[in-house]
């Protein structure tokens, strides 16, 4: 070897850099494969870590290089084609690399000390032929045989008191143990039935026919799934999975909320798992050790099927043979803070660089979506009837203008539907997309409200914890006696939240079982797949939600489902408040009838003239769509545009100000791109600090690269003190 060459790291350091750092990397370290291991190195005064990206051998530089204190690992935790990926991603949405790098890791592995590792015995079966006498010791050793090896815990749930018959079996070397790691099981006590696939639909069996053709052709292809609620999208993705399945590939299914992964993973545990395939579960539900126990098993290939959300499209899976993208328009896909990706677009993206079919699925799709479908870009498949012929719900508006409204902000017809739904012995479903008990308390006698110290917000009213409570930055105060602008006692929640509805409906309804979901009730882990087992054993009559029930939970004795407040969304100052409306509208409404019984949906609004309630009422798509896409062209805003959103924020109001007027004037656009802005966000106060927003539109992708390029040589001029978010692609622009 030339001595005077040197082996040189490329290094992506889990820090916020601008670009990755070159160590000197000893020869002793070049055993295996180093791209993609954890190293430690030195970074300034302190140790970091980082992730090797690139290892080349070259001339000793001019300049001195520090030297890679260690590898954290005894091989790669990212392949080549998740770094370049990861890359690719860091670059479209201008973030560090080694940010979006830590962004993919587990904590556990972002840190110099992994979370500890247990250990445990575990017991396998040795080559001796013949065979114990007792039965016991026969059971125990047929039964260890076939699982290939287990732990002591998982003997003791299968056999009372084996402890004799396994010391036993172990003397006489029928039995080997040794001391292993041990990984959490998630799916600890939740026992599934079995079940085999069903026969499909036409539409159906022509959808998992396109999707296995693309398997077999092993290039990427990109699908839209269209179906109506319950027209059976689970099962076609279930049914294309086996198909990748058999061709000895992995799939990654994603979710938009963690609320719907148990039911979820139920249905793939009993397809699957008698078959031999592992399922992985990633989300932020899981404990540090939980998830970098799951992503050490796929980094091991142990796992064949990774559901999980938006998180889980950096899976480290070798054998990707498709993506599946189920509530594909979402906006829970969209990361809001730090590396602010969309994970339905970066499964496209993976799907292409690794050459896998990808699969996006909804009742509602993105705009976005369907005028990609209409355009070529992806390939539509419909699904316009519900499984087994049942019919869609019947929606009916009720107009709140004319109704002196009960407890609960409940009209009168839907409190008599309530009652008859009650007398039936079947279930309700109502929507209220407010927390709390009410948005916030109101002095009678001078209008003031409570605010948030922090945030430019009303402070909403939790009356179970006697405490008033900001959604953005979680500030919480017990509400005054008297009101602090008049001294005057009249202080009374305005409002309704579902925490008040929840307690209205027990006093109308005293002996219904009623139970709330919101992220209140489910913050406690396992606390939503207990509500939702609960559900779907018919263990609660009416269930009161957020939007956490409009998402694809399949309740089959839910038969009427109650809006509070159409209009809320419809009013929301967005030009998505259409698209995000109808949407949840379409989604709640087919939570109803899923069953064998015919299904009602009763919508509470002022506005029963408005054309989006229209379209939902009578499950028009496409007629949403022809309504409300030639707005979006006229005004270049996506799918017709693309904008980025730029966000100054900072503890000074005016240096903030300043600064965000000195950048809009020094970018110096292509005559393509407009700047809006500056002005201050809608929310101009937020924990603390105050913002403002530029915002860069333009009708094609390239003009506005080139000035984001522009903008990254801009933002190293700004004072420490003013920070400059990029979101590129935004959905919530607040």
């Amino acid at each position: 070897m030339d001595t005077e060459s040197f082996f040189i790291a490329e290094i992506a350091v889990l820090a916020p850099l601008p670009h990755c750092l070159s160590y000197l990397l000893p020869p002793s370290c070049l055993d295996g494969e180093v791209v993609g291991r954890r190293v430690q190195v030195p970074l300034g005064g302190r140790s970091a870590v980082g992730v090797v990206v690139a290892v080349s051998q070259k001339p000793a530089p001019d300049y001195a290089l520090k030297s890679v204190t260690i590898f954290l690992d005894d091989g790669p935790v990212l392949t080549p084609q998740l770094l370049a990926f990861v890359r690719r991603a860091a670059a479209y949405y201008c973030h560090p690399f080694g940010l979006a790098l830590k962004t993919a890791l587990p904590s556990g592995l972002t840190q110099l000390k992994p979370p500890p590792v247990k250990q445990v015995t575990v017991y396998r079966t040795t080559e001796k032929s013949d065979r114990p006498r007792g039965h016991l010791q026969r059971d125990l050793l047929d039964w260890i045989s076939d699982q290939g090896s287990v732990s002591l815990e998982q003997i003791r749930q299968q056999f009372a008191q084996p402890h004799a018959a396994l010391k036993r079996l172990e003397e006489q070397q029928w039995l080997a143990s040794c001391v292993a790691t041990r990984h959490r099981d998630l799916f600890t006590g939740q026992a599934v039935v079995a079940d085999s696939a069903p026969s499909l639909s036409e539409e159906q069996a022509a959808a998992v026919q396109a999707v296995a053709d693309a398997l077999t052709r092993g290039r990427f292809c990109p699908f839209l799934l269209q179906g109506v609620t319950g027209s059976g999208k689970t099962e076609v993705y279930l049914q294309s999975i086996a198909c990748c399945l058999e061709q000895n590939r992995q799939a990654l299914v994603l979710v938009p909320e963690i609320a719907l992964t148990p039911q979820l993973v139920a249905r793939f545990r009993a397809r699957f798992e008698g078959a031999g395939r592992h399922i992985g579960v990633l989300h932020s539900g899981l404990s540090d050790g939980e998830r970098h126990d799951v992503w050490r098993r796929i980094n091991r290939d142990d796992i064949d099927i990774v559901i999980g959300a938006r998180s889980a499209i950096f899976a480290p899976l070798m054998r990707l043979g498709m993506i599946v993208v189920d509530e594909e328009h979402d906006d829970s896909y969209k990361q809001g803070e730090g590396f602010r990706y969309q994970g339905r677009d970066l499964a496209l993206l993976r799907g292409q660089m690794e050459q896998v079919p990808v699969l996006l699925g909804s009742a509602t799709p993105s705009l976005t979506s369907f005028v990609r479908a209409r355009e070529g870009q992806l390939q539509r498949l419909l699904l316009t009837r519900r499984v087994a012929e049942r019919t869609l719900p019947a929606v009916e508006l009720v107009e709140l203008g004319g109704e002196e409204l009960m407890p609960g902000a409940l009209s009168p017809t839907l409190h008599a539907a309530l009652e008859q739904t009650l007398q039936r012995g079947e279930q309700a479903l109502l929507l209220l997309n407010r927390r709390g008990f009410s948005p916030y308390l109101l002095c009678r006698d001078c209008g003031t409200s409570f605010r948030c110290p922090n945030c430019d917000i009303t402070l909403t009213w939790h009356r179970s914890r006697g405490l008033l409570r900001c959604h953005y930055c979680d500030y919480q105060q017990p509400p005054d006696e008297t009101c602090s602008n008049c001294g005057g006692a009249a202080l009374e929640p305005e409002g309704v939240g579902t925490e008040q509805l929840q307690q209205a409906l027990q006093e109308l309804f005293p002996a219904a079982r009623i139970a709330r979901m919101d992220r209140d009730t489910t913050q406690a882990k396992g606390a939503q797949q207990q509500l939702v087992e609960r559900m779907a054993n018919c263990e609660v009559d009416i269930l009161v939600g957020t939007q956490m029930v409009a998402k694809g939970h399949d309740f089959s004795g839910v038969t009427l489902v109650g809006i509070i407040d159409a209009d809320a969304a419809l009013n929301f100052p967005d030009f998505r408040a259409a698209e995000r409306s109808f949407a949840l509208l379409a989604q709640v409404a087919g939570r109803a009838g899923r069953g064998e019984r015919l299904g009602r949906v009763l919508v509470q609004t002022r506005t029963p003239d408005n054309a989006i309630l229209h379209c939902a009422v009578s499950h028009d798509y496409q007629a949403f769509a022809d309504q409300e896409l030639p707005v979006r062209q006229l005004l270049d805003y996506p799918p017709y545009g693309y904008l980025v959103n730029l966000v100054l924020s900072g503890l000074n109001r005016q240096q903030v100000e300043e600064q965000a007027q000195w950048l809009a004037a020094a970018l110096t656009p292509d005559t393509a791109v407009e700047i809006l802005g500056p002005a201050p966000c809608p929310l101009f106060r937020l924990r603390n600090r105050y913002r403002m927003q530029i915002l860069l539109k333009a009708p094609s992708r390239p003009p506005l690269r080139q000035l984001l390029n522009q903008l990254l040589r801009l933002a190293v001029r700004l004072p420490s003190q003013v920070r400059l978010a990029i979101d590129v692609d935004p959905v919530d622009m607040m």
